[in-house]
């Protein structure tokens, strides 16, 4: 028979003082990109009557509105509840007579001290009274006084000398007197500790075998995609390794457990969006949104990229394996050991979300290319130790949405995780990757690189160029049927011809049928614009100024394989009825008579070189300038 439960069905009781203790195992692990939910199993009997199964082993840090309980046995799940507990923490009775011994032995050493130095600094004052004496006493000579008068001297720098390597001796153990002195003070002070469990209250008619199946959201955990794109030439397809980079600080560890990555995100509302008045008032403008440009969506130009240092606001310590997201996107990197980050931003990136376990989340807006990111710690606790004595003993056997109280426990054991495949499933909201083998993260802040699948892709391959605003040329490859591999925006590792060549932005949040993939700058093809010496000159007729140019462009494939290419340059446009430009020569080009741009597009066979020219002139008047290039 199966019972379920969430746990905000509650119903206060007292304590029956009938308790069973569940140890529980993590099997499932389910990453969102804020937050992950676990999965434990555990198995017990309960003898016939009404139960406390306590749950000791689940992370303090878990959300409590969202615990889960599954029973399978003969027996009903009355109410779950998570609640806290004072417990007296045993003092250590060893520890402290030990303490006590060696208090006393230092106070017996302190004591021979200070005797010690008090009998320096009485022969201290006899060979200064010694010193007194003078050529004037009956029976001495002068060579006998010097002679004494250094022997003292020699005694009395010898006296001091021990006088001061004993105070330094007395010195040191009085502070380790101090140490120990405050130690015994910590262990002879009362304390609690504040813990946690869950408590499952279950009747059972008669004695029966139960499973129990939990389940819970913790935050401080989360993952991002990046990718690394493989091209071995421009004649075969390109391989897209998609990865994960997960990293959790729960406060438990998750040992050889199934791992599954999802795109949803539990702590965002599921409520709705509601559309409210506009009003609209006078001198009150309104900001049309920035269109997107697609004159550069052949080359990198449309992203920027930041960096920066995160420190503690209080120290200015650097904050290593801190978490830097593009905020409204899935865009994201860690800090490195030193606290510094790279990034490349998308379009329209305007905050960095900045988060660290044990400080507050900031929402940095993005104002330049370097950023100093200063974070203040948080007063989140995961475990607080309460040293008053005055507390409700009462409320330990109730159970209500107010904490009670009892003891956790973490089990912590290290592994190193392999990569592996995951199995893409789409659900209603959102996607999953199930990953196909069983995993080990442990609770602190590193990264761990998951490989979701590997993707081997027939994409268009184009080449383009704009030599009057970069004499480089750019490699894209066009990805038809791109969503049914669930790609999302990250950063990606771009690998030409064996050789890395640098990183660049998977772009996938906007709905189109192809994918464009900025793949960088291939040196091979070649490109040249120039000025023809014979056309650009400069002359009056009339009342009239009279400019003429000619750019002669040449581009050569220097690949061992055909490409495909597209070339724009561009007429000027006439800002001004004075201002009178006549378009004279484009050499075939496709012309946008609104922007000026002319585009020619070819495939060129290895080693073959194509030319191109763009010829016009502009006519203004006399006394005037225009800016030409």
């Amino acid at each position: 028979m199966k019972k379920i439960l969430p746990l905000f069905l509650l119903i206060a009781f007292h304590a029956t003082g009938k308790e069973i203790e569940l140890k529980t195992t993590i099997t499932e692990i389910t990453v969102f990109q804020s937050g992950a939910q676990v999965k434990r199993i555990g198995s017990t009997t309960i003898p016939a009557g009404e139960y406390e199964i306590l749950i000791h082993d689940a992370t303090s840090l878990l959300k409590k509105e969202s615990i889960q309980v599954k029973g399978e046995g003969n027996f009903t799940i009355l109410s779950v509840n998570h609640q806290v507990n004072l417990n007296d923490q045993k003092q250590d009775k060893v520890k402290w007579a030990e303490l006590e011994t060696k208090e006393k032995e230092l106070k017996r050493k302190m004591e021979d001290l200070s005797v010690k130095i008090e009998v320096l600094r009485t022969e201290e004052s006899i060979v200064y009274n010694l010193q007194k004496v003078s050529t004037t006493t009956e029976g001495i000579t002068v060579e006998q006084v010097a002679r004494a008068q250094e022997l003292l001297k020699i005694k009395l720098a010898l006296i001091k000398n021990e006088k001061l390597t004993t105070s330094r001796q007395m010195k040191e153990l009085y502070d380790e007197h101090q140490k120990i002195t405050q130690q015994l003070s910590v262990l002879k002070t009362p304390k609690k500790n504040v813990t946690y469990e869950i408590v499952v209250k279950v009747l059972a008619k008669a004695e029966t075998k139960a499973d129990f199946s939990l389940s819970y959201i913790v935050p401080n955990a989360r993952w991002y995609p990046t990718y690394d794109l493989r091209v071995k030439t421009v004649a075969e397809p390109m391989v897209i390794e998609y990865k994960a980079n997960v990293t959790q600080q729960t406060g438990e560890d998750w040992n050889n457990v199934k791992l599954k990555l999802s795109t949803g995100d539990p702590s965002q509302s599921s409520q709705k969006p509601k559309i409210e008045t506009w009003w609209l008032n006078l001198n009150q403008s309104y900001v049309q949104p920035k269109q997107q440009s697609n004159y550069y969506r052949y080359t990198d130009a449309k992203f920027t990229k930041v960096k920066g240092t995160v420190m503690d606001k209080k120290t200015g310590e650097a904050l290593p394996f801190c978490s830097i997201m593009v905020d409204g996107t899935n865009i994201g990197t860690n800090t490195d050991l030193d606290g510094n980050f790279k990034l490349i931003l998308p379009e329209n990136a305007n905050n960095l979300k900045v988060s660290y376990v044990g400080y507050n989340q900031q929402i940095v807006p993005i104002n330049s290319d370097e950023m100093n990111i200063y974070l203040e710690g948080s007063l989140e606790l995961k475990e607080v130790e309460i040293t008053t004595q005055s507390y409700d003993k009462g409320i330990s056997g109730m159970l209500s949405t107010t904490p009670g109280v009892r003891g956790a426990r973490s089990d912590k054991s290290k592994s190193q995780a392999n990569q592996v495949t995951a199995t893409p499933a789409l659900n209603i909201v959102s996607t999953e990757f199930s990953i196909d083998e069983k995993y080990t993260i442990i609770s602190d802040p590193k990264n761990i690189t998951v490989s979701i699948q590997s993707i081997q892709s027939n994409v268009k391959y184009q080449y383009y160029c704009a030599p009057r605003l970069d004499k480089d040329v750019f490699l894209t490859a066009q990805m038809i049927n791109w969503e049914q591999y669930n790609l999302l925006e990250g950063q990606a590792n771009v690998f030409f011809e064996g050789t890395f060549i640098g990183s660049t932005l998977l772009d996938s949040r906007y709905l189109t049928d192809t994918l464009e993939i900025s793949l960088g700058r291939d040196k091979s093809v070649k490109v040249e614009r120039k000025k023809s010496k014979d056309y650009n000159k400069h002359s009056i007729f009339g009342n009239e100024n009279i400019a003429y140019r000619e750019w002669d462009i040449a581009v050569r494939n220097g690949k061992q394989q055909n490409i495909d290419i597209i070339v724009e340059d561009q007429f000027p446009i006439s800002g001004d009825s004075k201002i009178d430009v006549k378009q004279e020569e484009k050499s075939g080009g496709k012309l946008d008579e609104k922007t000026g741009i002319v585009t020619w597009q070819y495939q060129m066979e290895p080693s073959g070189i194509k030319t191109m020219q763009l010829k016009y002139t502009a006519k203004y008047p006399k006394g005037t300038f225009i800016g030409l290039d």
